[in-house]
């Protein structure tokens, strides 16, 4: 499946879904925007998670972090060809919220990757030539 299409976004969302009861306490909600293809919202909370498309940059809740970057930095990003933290320096990422929020539940960016590894391990990266 390609990543950030319908079927990616609606298998990893089935993805957190089951796993739920194994999130983290405390609640993060994160918001992605990938210029280029979509953006879509994460929402990590023990018993409730949910990964969901977002029309029109719209919310669904307010989020405790927002990212935006284009669809190849995205991509590359998840297939660690580039790091995220260098892709911010760069200015290839932005990022609006609160920086103690993220540090303060780091531990739910980890179970997020460990959930979603299955959904990687499947997924296929589009072609990129744009910035």
């Amino acid at each position: 499946m390609q990543y950030l299409s319908e079927e990616w976004i609606e298998a990893a969302n089935a993805a957190v879904e089951a796993a739920a009861s194994t999130a983290p306490d405390a609640r993060v909600i994160i918001d992605q925007h990938v210029h280029g293809a979509t953006s879509y919202q994460v929402i990590i909370e023990r018993d409730r998670c949910t990964i969901a498309e977002l029309a029109a940059e719209s919310t669904v809740a307010v989020a405790d972090a927002v990212f935006r970057q284009n669809l190849k930095t995205a991509q590359a990003v998840a297939q660690g060809t580039t790091d995220a933290h260098q892709a911010f320096l760069l200015g290839h990422i932005t990022f609006e919220g609160s920086i103690d929020v993220l540090i303060e539940r780091r531990d739910a960016f980890g179970w997020l990757e460990s959930t979603l590894a299955p959904i990687m391990a499947a997924t296929t990266f589009a072609a990129t030539t744009v910035d």
